[in-house]
């Protein structure tokens, strides 16, 4: 009989000896909404899409919009 990935065993059979709490901060579970709203909020500041064509252009341009990015959440803090 399958029983789904053995990642998810182990997860599931830690999470019911460790408990929910200490489970989800040795998994760093609740930290991806994090990365998620400062993807969406760089993505609402700049759009989602590069004006340059080539990827060395691209590239400058994306560590140009995080280095503002950067800039900005740092002068709220």
């Amino acid at each position: 009989m399958d029983r789904g990935p053995p990642e998810r065993r182990r997860s599931v059979m830690m999470l019911k000896r460790r408990g929910e709490e200490e489970w989800g901060r040795t998994m760093g579970y609740g930290r991806r909404w994090a990365a998620e709203t400062a993807f969406s909020t760089f993505k609402r500041l700049y759009g989602e899409y590069c004006m340059a064509k080539n990827m060395e252009s691209i590239s400058e341009e994306m560590m140009a919009k995080a280095y503002i990015y950067n800039m900005i959440i740092n002068l709220q803090n």
